[in-house]
């Protein structure tokens, strides 16, 4: 295989890695949401479902959006702001406050998002 087949063969398996836990942490949080709904909230299993099937069509239409959106995802970004903005009223927190993401590895060094 040559170097440039090689190359394009680990970039190919480092966007799968990336996207699979993607899609695991995305599914994490879903079942977090579903305890904490049932747990704190008293949702049963119908209301469970009902949440569910109107989480996976805000999370596609959220993508559709993005899809067709420019190369920054501007638009689709601030559509989602309004909505939320609407949705959590006085308890709205801007974007920039809540993906102020950091984590701290299992070696205590700490990574800004």
């Amino acid at each position: 295989m040559s170097k440039s087949g090689l190359l394009a063969r680990q970039k190919a398996e480092r966007e799968l890695w990336t996207i699979k836990v993607i899609a695991y942490t995305e599914q994490q949080t879903l079942d977090a949401v579903c305890l904490a709904l049932a747990e704190g909230f008293g949702f049963g299993e119908e209301r469970l479902k009902r949440f569910h099937d109107a989480f996976n069509a805000k999370y596609a239409e959220i993508r559709e959006l993005e899809k067709g959106d420019t190369k920054d995802n501007e638009y689709a970004i601030a559509k989602q702001e309004a909505a939320l903005k609407a949705a959590c009223g006085k308890y709205y927190s801007p974007r920039e406050v809540r993906y102020d993401i950091k984590i701290i590895t299992r070696d205590g060094k700490q990574h800004k998002l």
